[in-house]
């Protein structure tokens, strides 16, 4: 690497070194790792493994102080630069959408599973947000049709971003799921807000801070309430043909969860549990009995 020597350039030793010294009275030592990791990986393309061969090599780090600053104000690392990586897929992120989740990729691969089981076509998501979920399912299925939908512009519009730069065939679509009717589907999913707003209390400061409310929290007296609108959204296009619907969930409201399906005639309520042995997903199946 040819390297231009400026009164700025510093080794990245001591990016790396100033930076754990600042971050890791905020978020420990290990966190602080992983973050300053991520962030010189983003900004320098250097791995892991070449921020330890070439520690001692000089870098222009043009953003570095504004950024550095941005983290030790708690903004994730993932809106400091931009994008986070789901399902192996780089997804850009704006102040609209949210940062997608482990659980959110073991809620795509439940999706995959039953597009493999059902030969499925048509996969609707709602609430897209970034597009994560909706991106992902076309990247391992890529014969599939995929929609995804979310009643916020910025949001879609990032979604669109997205699929241009993965070069992906995904059309997004700026609907409120309150006031809006789909033609078909064979498989219906969504990640909709649902941590109730009373627990707010017991969450990260970065997160109450920096994420969209409004993607995350509903009202304590209506917890469950954009299940039940996609429920009855579902129940019209699946009444008279197989198909799916498939929700990531909060974890304590499995039962509830489970009787809003048979409340919308679901033949088939399944919950699934997350890699830590919650509830987290549900499957709700229509059609045919055979």
């Amino acid at each position: 690497m040819q390297v231009v020597f400026s009164a700025e350039m510093k080794t990245l030793s001591f990016y790396k070194q100033n930076a754990l010294a600042l971050l890791s009275t905020i978020y420990g030592a290990r966190e602080s790792a992983n973050i300053v990791n991520y962030w010189i990986e983003a900004r320098l393309g250097l791995t892991r493994m070449d921020q330890v061969l070439r520690a001692e090599e000089v870098f222009q780090f043009d953003s570095y102080e504004a950024e550095l600053q941005e983290l030790k104000d708690r903004i994730p690392i993932q809106y400091v630069v931009g994008h986070a990586y789901f399902q192996g897929l780089k997804i850009g992120l704006n102040s609209a959408t949210l940062i997608p989740r482990p659980e959110t990729e073991e809620l795509v691969s439940e999706v995959v599973k039953l597009i493999d089981a059902t030969q499925a076509k048509r996969i609707i998501d709602l609430g897209t947000g970034s597009g994560c979920i909706a991106l992902a399912i076309k990247s391992i299925r890529p014969d599939t049709e995929v929609l995804g939908f979310d009643n916020n512009p910025d949001a879609i519009d990032q979604a669109r971003r997205n699929a241009d730069t993965l070069e992906l065939d995904v059309n997004f679509i700026v609907a409120d799921l309150f006031d809006y009717s789909f033609e078909s589907a064979d498989i219906i999913v969504s990640n909709p807000p649902y941590i109730p707003i009373s627990e707010c209390e017991d969450m990260e400061e970065h997160v109450l801070a920096h994420e969209p409310g409004g993607a995350l929290f509903v009202s304590d007296e209506q917890p469950l309430l954009f299940y039940d609108a996609i429920f009855a959204l579902g129940k019209k296009i699946l009444t008279n043909r197989v198909g799916w619907m498939v929700f990531e969930i909060h974890h304590l409201f499995g039962e509830e969860m489970r009787q809003l399906g048979v409340k919308y005639c679901a033949k088939e309520v399944k919950l699934i549990e997350d890699l830590q042995g919650k509830d987290r997903m549900l499957l709700a199946r229509y059609g045919r009995t055979d």
